[in-house]
């Protein structure tokens, strides 16, 4: 289930909370294990529609920040950062209040890997960034490859979600495959050709669907990166949230279908609405600065 609990075509904006549309830097982190993401590809995009802000690739987060620390500094950080993640993973994907009900669900039974819970995930990040980094002229996107989720209300298990918005903004690469639900037609089909015992037609089926539906190592993974970039980008400038236009980057996919149409379609792309508020902040900011 994605995160949120908004309607796929919403959008949200806290009109009374418009933040500046200023950045200084975006600072973009590779996560090396995810096969299909060029993080550079996506600074690219970045540096195009922001040409007034830095924008830097680093190596992965911890690697990346434990690095700036003195040698034997190094060992005793890693070994407490190794204990705080730890703290925070998920090892049982049913809800605490539920579990006396239910059978425990391990992630590896969903074949799912690590999973951590986003926003204490996020809280172990923040403290490693430098203090002159930090502050809303600066976003840090951390790509990795485990999987983020929360305890949604009135759930029965955990709710995976793709992007943890914040300082950092968390980005996960598996998420992409993961969260979005299959097509209601192709669940409904497989079934059927399953109980028939037509196995055979079951796996033709799934290369159907997988021609078209995002998978694990798949070359587009740097799109769909970069469509979340954007959301991260226009959460942190106008505190924006999703978009009515499927087609747009910004519109919160919920389902397989929805995630190609609004980041690997031909016609993919900032919608109307949001290109221009994009322009308009970076001519305010020209006329700021006097540039």
């Amino acid at each position: 289930m994605a995160s949120g609990g908004r309607r796929p075509g919403d959008h949200r904006r806290c009109e009374g909370n418009k933040r500046d549309a200023v950045l200084d830097a975006v600072y973009i982190y590779d996560a090396p294990d995810a096969i299909g993401l060029n993080i550079g590809v996506v600074a690219q995009r970045l540096s195009e529609l922001l040409p007034e802000t830095r924008v830097q690739t680093r190596t992965d987060f911890f690697t990346y920040h434990i690095g700036q620390f003195d040698l034997p500094q190094v060992d005793v950080l890693t070994e407490e950062i190794a204990a705080r993640l730890e703290e925070r993973e998920v090892h049982n994907l049913v809800a605490p209040d539920r579990r006396e009900d239910m059978r425990p669900m391990p992630p590896e039974e969903r074949d799912l890997g690590i999973v951590y819970l986003a926003e204490p995930l996020q809280d172990v990040m923040r403290v490693l960034v430098p203090e002159q980094e930090g502050g809303e002229t600066h976003l840090h996107l951390v790509y990795i490859t485990q999987c983020i989720g929360h305890w949604a209300p009135g759930e029965s298990s955990l709710t995976l979600q793709i992007i943890q918005h914040g300082r950092p903004t968390i980005i996960s690469t598996t998420g992409f495959v993961e969260v979005p639900a299959l097509p209601r037609e192709y669940t409904f089909r497989r079934a059927q050709l399953l109980t028939f015992g037509m196995d055979e037609a079951a796996e033709e089926l799934d290369e159907r669907f997988a021609a078209d539906a995002l998978s694990h190592g798949d070359p587009r993974t740097t799109e769909v990166a970069a469509g979340y970039a954007l959301q991260a980008l226009f959460k942190r400038l106008f505190d924006e949230e999703g978009c009515g236009d499927p087609t747009c980057p910004l519109h919160s996919a919920a389902t397989h279908d929805e995630l190609a149409r609004a980041h690997l379609d031909d016609a993919a792309g900032l919608c109307e609405r949001h290109a221009r508020m994009l322009m308009e902040a970076r001519a305010e900011n020209r006329e700021d600065t006097g540039t």
